[in-house]
């Protein structure tokens, strides 16, 4: 158990932590994501006991043992000590710090290589192994000194989807054996191992909840700006000489994230190069490109007009219009909680 109690944390005058208060139960999964500088990081250095905090509380249920707290902690780098094999990495601080026999930690830090699917390189040096294969010794290392509390700090932000997978698949085999509690920017990866996700911003908890609550029906607006900026692709538009090669390449790597086809990926790019022919640039437009159970969406956001502005006195490009109508499903032209002019349009299934 982690109860946290109206916490505050300065870097230079300037509020890390603002009056935090959380309550994390014993054995629970809960990830904590947000914008860069939202505070997530400090946070959990704090629980750590790696940052002091100027006022309120942290209160655990942990009995400390021979000046241990119970806490492990893995960073985004595996901050493995690279002068020693990966196997003596394990065995240091239980030796060390816990007076432990180093025969017996031995053994059992071979055992924990081999839990964590790394038992082949234990005579090996942290420079000759993979990122994946890294960070999963950082986390048997913690793993060694028996906590009661695992802290990760984006222990994926470096990594590339195997190795992801990799360290999911060890967290996964943790579950329901300790309290851990993760920071991280990748939404997909909170949803699948967190019983309660966390949002923060600008030093304060904002909302807190299940995974489908938080990424699927987020309650406060900085929470839908985040999970919108996560899950979809937002872009914008300042000028008409916006740069297009640059929006098309991240078209493609949207579609690529969720492994969409190619024709699915030439539609969408058709769809948007279609959509900016038909509306002006000059005033700014943001767009918005999301996969829903709807489908494709697309949705600009640009500045309330008298007129709409795909009415047939509007349109200038009939040959555009006529295009995007064969591609998508539905084109519907309303106004947002900000009063701007939204254009939403889902794509059609195979439209190619």
């Amino acid at each position: 158990m982690i109860r946290i109690n109206q916490i505050t944390k300065s870097y230079e005058g300037t509020r890390a932590l603002d009056d935090v208060s959380l309550e994390i139960g014993r054995n629970e999964v809960v990830s904590v994501i947000g914008y860069s500088g939202s505070g997530k990081s400090t946070l959990i250095k704090c629980i750590a006991g790696l940052e002091p905090f100027e006022s309120g509380s942290i209160v655990t249920d942990i009995q400390p043992r021979n000046g241990y707290n119970g806490i492990g902690m893995v960073f985004s780098r595996s901050n493995l000590f690279p002068h020693l094999t990966i196997l003596q990495n394990l065995m240091l601080a239980p030796v060390k710090v816990l007076g432990r026999p180093k025969e017996e930690v031995e053994e059992e830090a071979i055992q924990m290589l081999d839990k964590v699917g790394i038992w082949a390189v234990k005579d090996a040096y942290p420079d000759t192994l993979s990122s994946g294969q890294r960070q999963r010794a950082a986390i048997a290392r913690s793993l060694m000194m028996h906590p009661e509390i695992l802290l990760l700090d984006e222990p994926t932000s470096s990594l590339d989807p195997l190795s992801t997978r990799e360290v999911f698949n060890v967290l996964t085999t943790l579950k329901d054996q300790m309290t851990i509690v993760l920071v991280t920017h990748n939404t997909d990866f909170a949803r699948s191992i967190s019983d309660r996700i966390v949002f923060m911003s600008n030093g304060k908890v904002c909302e807190e909840g299940t995974p489908s609550e938080i990424i699927d029906h987020p309650k406060e607006r900085q929470t839908r700006s985040y999970i919108n900026h996560c899950m979809n692709m937002v872009y914008e538009i300042t000028s008409p000489k916006y740069d297009h090669p640059e929006l098309n390449a991240r078209i493609e790597v949207f579609c690529m994230r969720y492994r969409l086809p190619f024709s699915d990926t030439y539609s969408l790019q058709l769809a948007v190069e279609e959509l900016l022919n038909l509306i002006p640039l000059d005033e700014g437009v943001n767009l918005l490109v999301a996969k829903s159970e709807k489908g494709l969406e697309i949705e600009a956001a640009l500045p309330k007009s008298e007129e709409p502005y795909l009415s047939k006195e509007s349109i200038k490009d009939d040959l555009s219009y006529s295009i995007l109508e064969g591609l998508c499903e539905r084109i519907e032209e309303g106004t947002n909680e900000s009063n701007d002019t939204v254009i939403r349009m889902t794509l059609k299934q195979n439209t190619i």
